[in-house]
């Protein structure tokens, strides 16, 4: 018995159906002819940048370590570097947590029962090499598609605040009711980006910090069912963990991750934040976008940072 099934849902699984090898998951749901539809959806030539900062500035889940930015040449003449040039050169380097900022979930970073996503197993993650199956690399030439961004702050009326309440489980309903009110209909392949406004509460109430990690609005568990029957190629949201917190199962911190990345194939992203995209579709009524998200092309990695554009 799945997980999945254990916990109630209705059995869900893309296991095979890409066949036996497949890394991809449900980014195999972007077919040619839904980017030519997505790149129909750029009316006005608007860019909008869905991430946060690199820097430390930003909310991180717990554990992870913070950014480190060093200055490896400072001010230097090319001369003194070999070069044959009066130029002055700067480099920098940056050591961080690949989940450190606004960043995708590879299919290799959450499995359960000794396997990941399409049947790989533990011994395909070292600790030298990383994810030899299931990587972010894989998705390198993916995850542009259409956006569909769900204003589940302005739809709950909660704009006042700013944010859905902290532990706010946003169901199967309010998906479907708030896409009905923003006159959006779903398609195969989109991308669903989620405003839960958790993220920019993070900035915007610095003294509310303590209890910022004792929850946050995020998706039910069962919408995993919806997210499989309509075919989303990835989720993206602006909280910390996609899915509600505190957990709906006693015993399971990160339930829906467990279901969605290692039975659907499903990539997600965290720590995205949506404000000034939200502010534009509420202005002209328009809540969908050409989205272009590609990971970095990072070798064995199980997660990356990006810095995702909504276009319209």
């Amino acid at each position: 018995m799945s997980h999945g099934e254990k916990w109630g849902l209705k059995p869900v699984s893309n296991w095979g159906r890409w066949g036996k090898d497949d890394q991809l998951g449900t980014a195999n749901f972007i077919t040619p002819e839904v980017v030519k539809r997505a790149a129909a959806e750029v009316r006005k030539g608007v860019t909008f940048t869905c991430a946060i900062p690199i820097d430390n500035g930003g909310p991180v889940f717990p554990g992870r370590a913070g950014i480190v930015r060093l200055m490896s040449i400072l001010n230097l003449k090319a001369r003194e570097l070999g070069l044959p040039s009066d130029a002055i050169v700067n480099d920098d380097v940056i050591m961080m947590p690949l989940q450190g900022s606004t960043q995708w979930d590879s299919l290799a970073h959450v499995g359960y029962d000794g396997h990941f996503y399409n049947g790989a197993e533990l011994k395909d993650v070292t600790a030298h090499a990383g994810a030899a199956r299931n990587s972010i690399a894989n998705l390198a030439r993916s995850l542009t598609t259409r956006g569909v961004l769900l204003d589940m702050v302005r739809y709950k009326k909660a704009e006042a605040k700013g944010h859905l309440d902290q532990g706010y489980a946003i169901t199967i309903e309010d998906l479907e009711a708030c896409a009905k009110a923003q006159g959006v209909t779903f398609q195969s392949g989109d991308a669903l980006l989620l405003r839960t406004g958790w993220v920019p509460h993070w900035y915007k109430t610095p003294a509310e910090r303590a209890t910022y990690w004792h929850g946050a609005p995020g998706l039910a568990l069962k919408t995993a069912e919806c997210i499989y029957e309509k075919e989303f190629s990835c989720v993206a949201a602006d909280n910390i963990t996609v899915e509600v917190q505190p957990s709906e199962m006693p015993d399971e911190q990160l339930p829906f991750h467990q279901i969605v990345i290692r039975d659907l194939g499903l990539t997600i992203g965290e720590i995205f934040q949506f404000e000034e995209l939200a502010e534009d579709c509420a202005k002209d009524g328009r809540y969908t976008c050409m989205f272009v998200a590609p990971p970095l092309r990072f070798t064995g990695a199980v997660g990356s940072p990006l810095n995702p554009l909504a276009i319209k």
